[in-house]
């Protein structure tokens, strides 16, 4: 079990009436972070993940792969500087300069600190190559670091300089091979969106510099994103738009409204693999150049979306599945009548009797000499997905908690056995959507 006493949660705490002047805080999920202790910004466009944002990562991390090895990905790990040639040898270099960032050794070789690795993969793929048709089609991923020089970094880890990606590449022997793990792929992000409950349109969109063939935007509807996507009431058809339109599906009225990228994905053809002789040996024939797949998911860009999407104004709500921790035992006041009564003991057991079913996702709040007001208001802040009670009913005979649902309009009353089922049950439906950590 973990304490809140020992959580390193440097919480700020905004007067009551103070007006807050930071303009720098753009959005909610950006407000929420940083009052509620989770980031902390070093510099612009530059974030330190705290102990509660860095778990609520790895559980959003664990789905991610869970979802991406289900439809056959291995994984590896690319150095996050890459050589500049490269990028000379693709020709994006130049297109894509002033977003770079760039280093150079004592030798006077030039790299990048890679946004994305299309080059990285296709280098590697060629070093060990060609491949044989037999080892097609194949798809490695990584979660890594990426850097862009954000022009005007802005919405906390929505738009930053350094943020967590995903970042998977399919090769394949023609397009139709190609068609068919994009497809594989897209379903992947679709359990990945499904399990979080979050409504992600996949829409047609352009290539822009990465180039291809095919490339679809994975957006999620928030009203501090940059993007706009035009969505279908009826059959919830959606397309980049800025504008009213009608849904070529059903010829209904589409509406518009803001949105944040969360993921991308290409079909690239021999864009990288054809300059970077990245190839493999078919049946019959000479080396031919291998057809590549990318596809993305800005893994701190998506927690801060969900956020965003999610939360209130004054109160995180997280995806159950990546909530930091999933249940907090807040027990009686030191000093009141509950606590005389032998409510600390209760509070002891059902904490051990809950740690039992959920293991290290209990938190146990500690702070006995705030009012259970206090912190249950500061819980239902945090957005901890249940929240049990050992107030006056925990003292009683039978005892019974008070359970604090996320989303429930009141809490429930229920005896130790009953708190247990009804705890298991969740933690039983969250296995089918995260490994517990």
């Amino acid at each position: 079990m973990r304490y809140v006493s020992q959580l390193f949660q440097p919480v700020i705490t905004i007067p009551k009436g103070a007006k807050i002047k930071n303009t720098e805080i753009t959005c909610k999920s950006q407000k929420l972070l940083l009052e509620c202790g989770l980031v902390r910004p070093t510099s612009a466009g530059f974030f330190a993940l705290l102990p509660l944002a860095r778990r609520a990562l790895d559980k959003l991390e664990a789905l991610v792969i869970d979802c991406l090895e289900a439809a056959g990905a291995q994984r590896l790990s690319l150095p996050c500087l890459t050589s500049a040639k490269l990028w000379e040898a693709s020709g994006r270099l130049a297109d894509v300069g002033t977003e770079l960032l760039k280093v150079e050794d004592r030798h006077g070789k030039k790299f990048l600190l890679a946004p994305t690795h299309e080059e990285a993969i296709a280098d590697l793929l060629a070093d060990v190559g060609p491949l044989s048709y037999k080892q097609l089609p194949l798809i490695l991923y990584q979660i890594t670091s990426k850097y862009r020089d954000e022009f005007r970094p802005k919405h906390g880890l929505l738009r930053s300089r350094e943020f967590s990606m995903l970042d998977a590449y399919s090769v394949h022997r023609n397009a139709e091979c190609a068609n068919i793990v994009y497809g594989n792929v897209s379903n992947a992000y679709r359990d990945l969106f499904g399990k979080l409950e979050l409504n992600v349109h996949r829409v047609k969109a352009p290539s822009g510099d990465m180039g291809g063939e095919l490339s679809h935007e994975w957006q999620l509807p928030v009203s501090a994103g940059e993007d706009t996507i035009a969505i279908c009431p009826s059959c919830s058809h959606a397309v980049l738009s800025e504008e009213k339109s009608v849904c070529e599906q059903c010829g209904k009225e589409m509406a518009g409204c803001n949105s944040v990228e969360v993921g991308h994905t290409f079909i690239l053809g021999t864009k990288y693999s054809d300059p970077l002789k990245a190839s493999f040996v078919p049946p019959e024939g000479p080396p031919t150049p291998l057809i590549m797949s990318c596809y993305g998911i800005g893994i701190t860009r998506l927690l801060a979306a969900s956020l965003e999407a999610l939360s209130t104004e004054k109160a995180l709500r997280w995806p159950r599945a990546i909530a930091p921790y999933s249940v907090i035992v807040i027990g009686p006041k030191e000093g009141s009548k509950e606590w005389s009564n032998a409510g600390k003991e209760r509070a002891d057991e059902i904490s051990h009797q809950l740690s039992s079913v959920v293991g290290g996702d209990l938190l146990v709040d500690d702070r006995h000499p705030l009012t259970i007001g206090k912190r249950l208001m500061m819980a239902d802040r945090m957005g901890y997905p249940s929240v049990v009670v050992c107030g006056r009913a925990a003292t009683e005979n039978p005892p019974r908690f008070e359970l604090y649902r996320s989303g429930a309009d009141a809490p429930v009353l229920l005896t130790a056995d009953e708190l247990i089922r009804t705890v298991r049950t969740d933690c039983s439906d969250d296995k089918r959507n995260k490994a517990v950590i």
